[in-house]
């Protein structure tokens, strides 16, 4: 047994090291609060990770901003960060009925502008206040749809499913037949209805310096001891402080401790006492997102081009990143990690060759993500009922316990802009409980 060492006491602990503990962390020590950050990786950045592999920089996880998304941008600003975008595509490859079909992108999106647009303007609709979703009535309504349950009262030909199904799989990093409608309708109301826009605010614009370049940028703002290789084990909120035991013996104490490993890793970490019923019903349910992120280096210089596929097949999107070297560089998205290793490169260009029978894969790499002790999933991404059923109650605090994440924000669910958001809101609910908590130590906060 690993002998404990005396608790270190603090006024709040942070529990991970991405965007939503590390801007949690900011905002409490510029508050005037001590702060303890622990984070079981051996880096910050959590479910993002700029890492260099073939020859270039790479996004492994979270990669996509833009000026629709409110916080992420406010922080890009902050920091003197710019974004720049991949080349636009000249030619499109789609797979409808198992054949594969060529044509120019306004081509492709030919086919589901109108059936597409239609849906959209359904999420405008139910979501006047995208950022306040559980104020609509009417999407609660909703809540309990899947999304290819309600493309089912749509009159749809095959080509408009297949390719809407490419689109959602890529969108959920898994089966869109187990995802939430209102989940997609959240995404959609912020681009108006509009697909182009929708398009850009999720894949278009990436951080010129990657996402470390915003990680490290905030980190160097924080006044905390920010620890590394710290896997958390248990926590312990019976009495006045909250006791964080970490796997190699150590003990925190603190007036409040901000929990925000990802939702499928939580069951990892022993509550005492333990949470609300609701919030393990939640907990044990996991949510969509199990895909898989590839990265491909390819023999010689591609025309940019982008390329979709249904729901069952291995890979349902792919695009022309940047070249290299003489190389290019692709990256696409997969709706199981179980299906497809990211660094196998004969399996990517099995998969590749769906669509483009001769190309030649150099070299491939990637992260799996739902296989990593730390994340066990994607980006957050919700069944039907979870919005209506749990977010709020994720919220809520339980003695000095609260959760936070990309999972549980009111905009941005599943973006870098909902962690950052999640990680404002919480530390300054968190803020309050501490200054109160000090002013009457023996009240029952």
């Amino acid at each position: 047994m690993v002998q404990q060492t005396d608790s270190k006491q603090y006024d709040a602990i942070i529990v991970g090291g991405g965007f939503t503990g590390l801007v949690a962390a900011r905002e409490l020590s510029m508050l005037g609060h001590s702060v303890t950050l622990l984070e079981g990786r051996d880096r910050l950045g959590g479910r993002t990770w700029t890492d260099h592999q073939l020859g270039s920089n790479l996004e492994m996880g979270g990669t996509y901003v833009h000026w629709y998304q409110p916080h992420v941008w406010t922080e890009l600003t902050r920091y003197g960060l710019e974004v720049y975008q991949a080349p636009s595509a000249q030619k499109a490859y789609w797979i409808t009925g198992e054949k594969v079909h060529s044509g120019t992108p306004q081509e492709l999106n030919s086919i589901v502008k109108e059936s597409f647009e239609r849906l959209m303007s359904q999420a405008n609709k139910h979501l006047p206040l995208p950022h306040s979703p559980l104020q609509s009535s009417s999407l609660r309504e909703l809540d309990g749809k899947s999304v290819m349950e309600y493309l089912e009262s749509f009159t749809l030909a095959q080509e408009e499913y297949d390719f809407l199904s490419s689109l959602l799989a890529t969108d959920f990093n898994g089966s869109p037949e187990e995802g939430a409608l209102t989940q997609m309708f959240r995404w959609w109301a912020f681009a108006n209805g509009n697909r182009y826009v929708f398009a850009d605010t999720v894949s278009r614009f990436k951080i010129k310096t990657g996402t470390r370049s915003l990680i490290n940028s905030i980190a160097a703002d924080i006044d905390a001891d920010i620890q590394l290789s710290v896997a958390v084990a248990s926590i312990d909120h019976t009495g006045d402080y909250v006791e964080v035991h970490t796997e190699d013996g150590q003990c925190y104490e603190a007036r409040a401790v901000i929990v925000t490993a990802p939702l499928a890793t939580l069951d990892n970490i022993q509550f005492r006492p333990e949470l609300s019923k609701e919030k393990q019903a939640f907990i044990n349910e996991k949510q969509v997102s199990k895909g898989v992120k590839v990265w491909a280096r390819v023999r010689g210089e591609m025309e940019p081009f982008v390329a979709y596929a249904p729901s069952e097949y291995p890979l349902n999107s792919v695009h022309l990143d940047h070249t290299v070297e003489g190389d290019s560089i692709v990256v696409g998205f997969g709706p199981n990690a179980d299906r497809l290793d990211p660094n196998d490169r004969y399996a990517i260009e099995k998969a590749l060759q769906c669509w483009l029978p001769d190309i030649e894969v150099v070299e491939s790499a990637g992260h799996n993500w739902a296989a990593d002790e730390f994340s066990r999933e994607t980006w957050s991404m919700l069944k039907p009922n979870q919005l209506t059923s749990y977010i709020e109650e994720m919220r809520r605090r339980e003695n000095g316990v609260f959760l936070a994440g990309a999972a549980y924000a009111n905009g941005w669910g599943g973006f870098i802009d909902g962690a950052i958001e999640s990680g404002i809101t919480t530390s300054r609910r968190v803020s309050k409980y501490i200054a109160a908590s000090k002013a009457c130590p023996s009240c029952n906060l």
